[in-house]
């Protein structure tokens, strides 16, 4: 199995390197954190190329129903609570 780095899954993503990121911590997409120091600061994230496969096929073939987000409730800015006039 060949493995991917966040900056090659974001060229064939044609997206940025944060947004990688962004899904990875969300658990959007499965990565590895490859980095075996005690210390480190950073992770080294690997990502498989099946798993990078399984996203594209989740977001490409989504319903258009199901990809739009939520509308928020149209709601008034203020309420009254007295029923008096403004």
């Amino acid at each position: 199995m060949r493995t991917l780095t966040v900056a090659q899954c974001a060229e064939l993503l044609q997206t940025t390197e944060y947004s990688v990121l962004t899904m990875i911590h969300r658990g959007e997409l499965n990565a590895s954190n490859i980095n075996t120091k005690r210390n480190a600061q950073r992770p080294r994230w690997r990502v498989l190329e099946t798993d990078l496969a399984s996203l594209l096929m989740r977001t490409r073939f989504q319903s258009p129903v199901m990809a739009q987000k939520p509308k928020k409730a149209n709601r008034k800015s203020t309420k009254d609570y007295f029923g008096g006039d403004k």
